[in-house]
């Protein structure tokens, strides 16, 4: 790795590039940060859902094995 003078253009422009490449890479943490939050709202409402007609079910089976 070769040395790099602070101050130079060289340094200045590997700082700069650099900050781009950090901002765009915390961007786009928070984006998949933001998609899976998202993600997990939906799947905790589907979840809660999914749960409320296993206990319809549940009642509606055991109405019907009282049946018989």
């Amino acid at each position: 790795k070769k040395a790099v003078v602070k101050g130079s253009e060289e340094y200045t422009d590997k700082r700069y590039r650099n900050n781009v490449a950090v901002r765009k890479s915390r961007a786009k943490a928070k984006e998949r940060q933001k998609t899976t939050e998202s993600r997990v709202q939906e799947l905790g409402a589907e979840n809660d859902k999914l749960q409320k007609k296993i206990d319809l079910l549940t009642k509606e089976l055991n109405v019907l094995k009282g049946l018989f």
